[in-house]
């Protein structure tokens, strides 16, 4: 609730600024993210970095960053991902060229690699809300959570998955204000909900 109310005071308080921006019009976002949620009792803060890729009027791609701290001394660090899959791939082909393979495979095997570094999370859809706003359900269904327990010292790697909506409104030509809800999944815990806002930046017009 307290996130809410901060997201509508700054989009009310800057409801007065000139802008001829709308979503679409910049090629890319990278965005500031705070968020509060909670898996039934274990509380956490999330903070990070996200980026989205604007490759439509009505469609983005999405990549995230995030430091997840939760109140049971556990971390997770989220990332897409193709930041695992893409390097295994791209040092099997590697291997292969380098045993002296003549066939394609290595090669292929490598390119495939390459590509897997820029596989995104997710993708969401864009809605205009008059000129400066946006609304974008979103789906985020390919990352991964490197998660460590402070207490045991134990760390794991689990899929991690994200549903949710963001309610974006244009500051000025490049900024952007949002704000999101959304289920968040990581592996056997429960399901999450998580509330937060995001501080973004354009890049590149359209």
């Amino acid at each position: 609730m307290k996130l809410l109310s901060v997201f509508l005071l700054l989009l009310f308080a800057m409801k007065g600024i000139n802008s001829q921006a709308q979503y679409a019009s910049n090629r890319f976002y990278v965005n500031a993210k705070y968020g509060y949620g909670a898996f039934t009792t274990r509380d956490f803060h999330v903070f990070g970095l996200t980026a989205n890729w604007v490759v439509h009027d009505k469609f983005s791609v999405n990549y995230q960053f995030e430091y997840l701290n939760r109140n049971d001394d556990v971390r997770h660090i989220h990332t897409p991902l193709g930041l695992i899959g893409g390097p295994i791939l791209l040092l099997a082909g590697l291997a292969n060229a380098a045993d002296g393979d003549t066939t394609t495979s290595g090669g292929g095997v490598a390119i495939l690699g390459l590509l897997a570094f820029v596989l995104p999370d997710g993708a969401s859809f864009h809605q205009n809300i008059g000129f400066r706003g946006d609304i974008s359900p979103y789906a985020n269904i390919l990352g991964i959570d490197f998660i460590k327990d402070r207490n045991s010292g134990y760390k794991s790697i689990k899929y991690s998955c994200s549903l949710g909506v963001k309610l974006t409104y244009i500051l000025a030509e490049k900024m952007a204000l949002s704000g999101f809800i959304e289920a968040r999944k990581v592996a056997s815990l429960p399901v999450g909900l998580v509330g937060g806002i995001q501080l973004g930046y354009g890049l590149g017009e359209r």
